[in-house]
């Protein structure tokens, strides 16, 4: 079976998403990118649920994830493994991080104006029914799940 570029990240979260949930680590993001020239790059982003992800806890993701990729290897090139936190403005990537972080103020870009914006800056006020709430300026802007572009906390 050949792999392609788009397989390739499906197939190691699957393989690396139980060690992970196991060791109460979540898997935030994973990109894997691949330039026209030089080594590809596998970067993953871990926290703990509740955040407060240590130096310690990547450095030891970093290095069992590495031995799980060697074992499997899911990856039919040379590439570079890179595992970080999420940092301050962690991306929100799905309907549970959306209810997960209410409370906290966030940076939403829409795919079209929505109020005559596309950038909301406010607080989250959680998700129902696939909109998302956010009071910006002391007014509740509600946001269709499938219109926000991009989401991250904010500071």
């Amino acid at each position: 079976m050949t792999t392609t570029q788009d397989d390739i990240p499906a197939r190691v979260e699957d393989l690396i998403r139980p060690y992970l949930a196991a060791r109460g680590v979540e898997l935030v993001d994973l990109e894997f990118t691949r330039p026209k020239r030089g080594r590809a790059t596998l970067r993953l982003f871990v926290d703990r649920p509740g955040g407060g992800i240590t130096l310690d806890d990547i450095a030891r993701v970093s290095r069992v994830v590495g031995e799980l990729l060697d074992v499997h290897d899911p990856i039919p090139q040379a590439y570079t493994l890179e595992v970080s936190s999420p940092g301050l403005t962690r991306p929100l990537k799905g309907p549970r991080d959306f209810a997960r972080f209410a409370g906290r103020l966030v940076r939403l870009t829409t795919r079209s104006p929505i109020g005559g914006k596309q950038v909301h800056r406010g607080i989250l006020q959680g998700l129902a029914d696939e909109v998302v709430s956010l009071e910006e300026e002391n007014e509740v802007v509600k946001i269709p799940l499938q219109e926000i572009a991009k989401a991250r906390l904010d500071f």
